[in-house]
């Protein structure tokens, strides 16, 4: 088991000690460093109704280089715009950028050359990895699959190019071919990674651990790279059971963005893996906002409300008795006690205490206190009951204006 190098407490954040209790991590095979390899560029594209232009892919490239990522993922074949995106990128990378340029490359050998002449870092090869889907859709039997993913995977060892191999549907395939298909590629083309593939997110926390565990048997010399879209909103623990299960790389997207219902959002996972695993990524935690809400305006896609880590509803606060607590516990040494983490840990700029239905006195009080306002509690008593009944007419929170004037209206009667 690798050694722990985070901590359940720290100036910045508190999660649960349970997660770090040695009967608890005694059952992890974690190790000493996860590797991101983020496919925003690939996966975000293939999302319905997105569209990113070739200079804006270069931008997130740049983000995502800053944020530290290790690898980021471009499918060249799809267009000739991509193909120069991909030129780009590799010169971006030349020219001192560090996270690695990796081809997404279907089981064609003309696909693995462009790669190798481009001067990708590496190529991920995806491939049928059911049986039955191998026959309807290529007309190839089991043995023909195999081998000719062999034959590609070797060539592109070949080509000098850092080699996984990407079968997807894995979790619809036969256990016993599965088996087959790993060992053949792990022994006989020397790949580099197997990318286990839950196409459609359906794999229990249980169940991925276990097949991550399997594939390392299967293939000892070999890393387990996973791969898994958000259909069954598992996404970010399946991300997490594979890594506890020795995955040492995770396909991730900056949020959510991909084909269907998405994939592993990079944020989440990112966070997940530091906070609540204790494993470190490389990536500058304080950048993941400011690079979620880059990826959110070019993709015209916004992050909802309450989304996990970035949505804006993470760190607002209306209901009375949940503001009273985080107001009072900013004045301490531990902030953070009513939040997952402070908002600077991946910065995004202090808590934000709103007015409504739900709010409280000291709210209301704190907020008269902004404005150089004192009030009675008989004069408080009624300014919440009049900010109540706004709330409840516009169905919404009250905006600083609107309470202003309420709170002046009150205090003008007396």
């Amino acid at each position: 088991m690798a050694k722990v190098k985070k901590s359940w407490l720290t100036d910045k954040y508190r999660v649960t000690e349970f997660n770090y209790l040695e009967e608890v991590r005694k059952q992890f095979t974690l190790p000493e460093k996860v590797h991101i390899h983020d496919v925003t560029l690939r996966e975000g594209e293939q999302a319905p109704h997105v569209v990113i232009k070739p200079d804006e892919k270069l931008r997130i490239y740049e983000a995502l280089d800053d944020m530290g990522v290790y690898s980021v993922e471009i499918l060249p074949i799809i267009s000739s715009d991509n193909r120069e995106v991909a030129k780009d990128l590799v010169k971006m990378r030349r020219n001192g950028h560090k996270a690695k340029i990796v081809f997404l490359c279907r089981w064609d050998q003309r696909e693995i050359d462009f790669a190798a002449e481009t001067g990708a870092d590496g190529v991920v090869i995806e491939c049928p990895g059911s049986p039955w889907f191998g026959k309807v859709i290529w007309g190839l039997d089991e043995n023909q699959m195999i081998e000719r993913l062999l034959k590609v995977a070797v060539h592109a060892k070949k080509n000098g190019l850092h080699t996984s191999v990407e079968p997807w549907e894995a979790t619809k395939t036969p256990i016993e071919f599965l088996e087959r298909l790993y060992k053949s590629v792990g022994r006989d083309a020397g790949v580099d990674q197997i990318t286990y593939t839950d196409t459609m997110g359906f794999g229990l926390p249980w169940t991925t651990t276990y097949m991550v565990r399997k594939i390392r048997e299967w293939a000892p010399n070999v890393t387990v790279a996973m791969h898994a879209h958000n259909d069954y909103g598992l996404a970010t623990s399946v991300m997490l059971s594979a890594v506890v299960g020795g995955a040492s790389t995770v396909h991730t997207s900056m949020n959510s963005l991909g084909e269907r219902a998405g994939n592993a959002a990079t944020e989440e996972v990112v966070i997940g893996l530091e906070l609540l695993l204790g494993v470190d990524t490389g990536v500058k935690l304080d950048r993941i906002y400011s690079v979620s809400r880059l990826v959110s305006e070019i993709a015209k896609i916004p992050i909802p409300l309450n989304k996990p880590i970035t949505g804006d509803n993470e760190f607002t606060f209306e209901s009375g008795m949940v503001a009273d607590m985080t107001l009072r516990m900013s004045k301490t040494d531990k902030p953070f006690s009513t939040m997952p983490f402070l908002p600077e840990l991946i910065g995004r700029k202090g808590l934000n205490i709103i007015l409504g239905k739900m709010s409280g006195g000291t709210v209301i009080e704190s907020k008269l206190a902004k404005l150089n306002l004192s009030a009675t509690k008989q004069q408080i008593s009624e300014i919440v009951e009049r900010v109540e009944r706004e709330a409840i007419i516009r169905k919404w929170s009250i905006p600083d204006y609107v309470f202003e004037k309420i709170a002046r209206d009150v205090l003008e009667s007396r």
